[in-house]
């Protein structure tokens, strides 16, 4: 009589292997995913702390924030209209203009399925007075320039530009660069349903933001430059 060893595994005995395998993958895939997502998210906010810092150095130099970072998916945001530009040259406070966002390359709208470039966003403003721009003479014109407020985002784990494709949750009547005096002062809930928590799922809706500058007037925007902040 042959041995059990001899004769191998049953066809039950491997597919309670296969079983347990793949009960293993359900449980450390989904884990490895989100540690992932933790992981960009951390290199979001550690991105957006050094652009902060360059930003700051170049107001104390020059008494104002750069021009607007374009991040979207249209022409006159490609690179080239990159405000971090006067942040490398003819002084050097960062190494490189065009920094990627590890969540870049996310939906302007999902109903018309464009994607953007793939950079960090930065609009700055005169805080209670007038919105940035892109371009620096377009920021003159409309009295923004000296810029002494800004916010830096990350369109966040959803890829989406909530801002801009959930009109719902629209802190006021918002368009593009018409951050921070457009938006509306007293809305705090809007402005909190924009900001991503981590609690709200490890995937879930928000962009990821950094505030810096005067503190614009308004309930709504003291709280999310408090927020900003941290």
């Amino acid at each position: 009589m042959r041995s059990r060893q001899a004769m191998g595994f049953t066809l039950i005995e491997l597919l309670i292997v296969v079983a347990i395998i793949a009960i293993l993958a359900a449980i450390a895939v989904p884990n490895f995913l989100e540690a992932q997502v933790r992981a960009k998210v951390t290199r979001a906010k550690s991105d957006m702390r050094s652009l902060a810092m360059a930003e700051e150095a170049y107001r104390t130099d020059w008494d104002t924030y750069t021009f607007g970072q374009g991040g979207g998916g249209w022409q006159w945001e490609s690179p080239g209209y990159n405000g971090f530009i006067w942040l490398t040259t003819p002084v050097a406070y960062i190494t490189a203009a065009f920094v990627r966002d590890p969540f870049g390359l996310g939906l302007i709208t999902a109903a018309t399925q464009v994607r953007k470039f793939g950079f960090y966003e930065f609009a700055p403003g005169r805080a209670g007075f007038a919105s940035g721009h892109n371009n620096v003479q377009t920021m003159i014109n409309r009295g923004a320039f000296p810029a002494d407020t800004y916010e830096l985002n990350s369109d966040g784990p959803d890829m989406r530009d909530d801002t801009g494709s959930i009109p719902a949750l629209r802190p006021g009547d918002y368009t593009d660069w018409s951050y921070p005096n457009e938006w509306n002062r007293n809305n705090v809930p809007a402005i909190l349903s924009l900001i991503y928590d981590p609690t709200n799922g490890t995937v879930s809706i928000g962009e990821i933001f950094r505030t810096g500058g005067a503190v614009p007037p308004g309930p709504a925007l003291q709280v999310f430059y408090g927020l900003g902040q941290r």
